[in-house]
């Protein structure tokens, strides 16, 4: 088993089964491209770790899509199947210390990913829809995924109250936000952590008349 790794947990950027809230405002086929874009970018920034990247993709792991995931240097594989704490527990047995993040979110600071993998304690950054971005740890133990009420704001709330009822050590990392929104996707493009390559990139794609609408 290799010491470290992180692991993306994203899906295949098919419209209609990616980003639909996002959709339902700029509509299916940009929603799906701009979730592309957001995985690219989580794949570049993540690279200078040199650490092993593994998208944990649900789709076709052999598909388009997949190979050009595994041309930018991330490993592809199928993520687990059921429920997103069996997903994320599959994740985190891939290596000694796994950092698990979602493709949601590509503004990542590199240095603070560079200290979660070398701590000792588990880690978790909070997201502002009262979920989490990031969560890793030597072996995560499933009993602090079990039972907790997923899409919901007390995701990132019931998680720290599990960690505490079990005695684990963990350290909160910072706040950040998904794109799951048109608001979001706003926000994104303000956003001075945003580099011009990836704003250009959405707003191609937003300015695009190509795209059919839903």
């Amino acid at each position: 088993m290799m010491s470290r790794c992180i692991v993306l947990l994203g899906k295949e950027p098919i419209a209609g089964q990616v980003k639909t809230r996002l959709a339902k405002d700029i509509g299916f086929e940009r929603a799906a491209e701009i979730q592309h874009q957001l995985t690219l970018e989580c794949i570049r920034v993540l690279q200078p770790l040199r650490v092993p990247i593994i998208f944990q993709m649900s789709g076709n792991v052999d598909g388009a899509y997949a190979n050009i995931y595994t041309a930018l240097g991330a490993f592809v594989e199928a993520q687990a199947t059921g429920t997103l704490s069996r997903k994320i527990f599959y994740a985190s047995q891939r290596a000694q210390r796994t950092i698990i993040v979602g493709t949601d979110m590509p503004l990542f600071n590199i240095r603070e990913i560079e200290r979660a993998l070398l701590e000792s304690k588990l880690v978790i950054g909070p997201s502002q829809d009262g979920g989490y971005w990031i969560i890793g740890g030597n072996r995560i133990p499933a009993d602090i995924l079990n039972e907790i009420p997923w899409s919901t704001k007390q995701v990132y709330e019931k998680t720290i109250a599990k960690c505490q009822q079990l005695g684990l050590e963990y350290k909160v990392l910072s706040c950040q936000y998904d794109i799951d929104t048109e608001s979001d996707l706003s926000l994104l493009l303000q956003d001075p952590r945003c580099p011009q390559h990836l704003k250009h990139s959405i707003l191609d794609i937003l300015e695009n008349t190509n795209f059919p609408q839903n």
